[in-house]
């Protein structure tokens, strides 16, 4: 009586197993199709990275995010540059006045100088030398002066030049003859204030200027009290010469040249 319950109950069990079979069947249900998971197990899923990227993109997230807003400062630093540069070329195009002190202005108030008649160092130019080693020394000469205004008689000296026996020893003039327009001075406290035409103060190289210069201050220092002379052009002060820009001293002195006396 209990086997035929044993053979009953797998009866029923192999039944419902048939059952099983061809419902999954029919359902088309395939064992090789199951995922497979990882050999590390189920509690190491949470530390793969994931190839998927990311739905909300925010740079304060990221370990990078000073980098990625490093863009943000150089557009900063870029436009504050090019405001300045704009602001300085803006200010170097405008035109700033210039103003003339008191100071840099002729002195017209002061005295003219007199002297009786005598003999007047005047000093011009001989070059020594040939090509690249060619230099110019001054040179010693002196004139009768008929007494009066010395420093009119010096100026108007050193534009006639030297005289055809000079020239025929090589002594020249860096001083252009026949000066434009009229000298003009003041002499105050040992000082010469000497306002020349325009045409002295431009013309020639560097080289030729300074000589022109120290063709004056020879002439005219250590003579009459004067101990130095300072230089105008059109009632303001020289502060250079030429197209380049050669810098004058405050006060004009004999520098330290060889002088030739004839």
């Amino acid at each position: 009586m209990q086997e035929d319950r044993w053979k009953t109950l797998r009866l029923i069990f192999g039944g419902a197993f048939f059952v099983l079979v061809l419902i999954e069947k029919s359902m088309g249900f395939n064992p090789s199709a199951m995922p497979s998971f990882p050999k590390q197990g189920f509690k190491n899923l949470g530390k793969q990275k994931s190839t998927q990227p990311a739905l909300q993109s925010d740079p304060f997230l990221s370990p990078d995010w000073e980098d990625d807003l490093s863009w943000e400062e150089e557009v900063f630093d870029h436009s504050i540059k090019k405001d300045s540069v704009k602001t300085q070329k803006h200010l170097l195009d405008e035109e700033i006045p210039q103003i003339t002190l008191p100071e840099d202005r002729f002195p017209g108030a002061g005295k003219k100088l007199e002297a009786d008649s005598g003999w007047v160092p005047i000093y011009f130019l001989k070059f020594y030398g040939s090509g690249k080693n060619s230099q110019s020394q001054l040179v010693k000469l002196t004139r009768e002066f008929p007494g009066g205004d010395p420093i009119s008689f010096i100026v108007s000296e050193l534009s006639k030049g030297p005289t055809l026996e000079e020239k025929s020893k090589g002594v020249i003039s860096a001083v252009p003859r026949k000066l434009p327009g009229s000298i003009s001075y003041s002499f105050e406290s040992g000082t010469l204030h000497l306002s020349l035409p325009e045409e002295l103060t431009v013309g020639g190289s560097n080289e030729i200027l300074k000589d022109r210069i120290d063709q004056f201050v020879f002439s005219l220092v250590g003579n009459y009290g004067i101990r130095g002379v300072i230089l105008y052009s059109n009632g303001e002060r020289l502060r250079t010469l030429g197209s380049d820009g050669l810098g004058l001293p405050h006060i004009l002195v004999k520098n330290q040249r060889k002088v030739l006396v004839f």
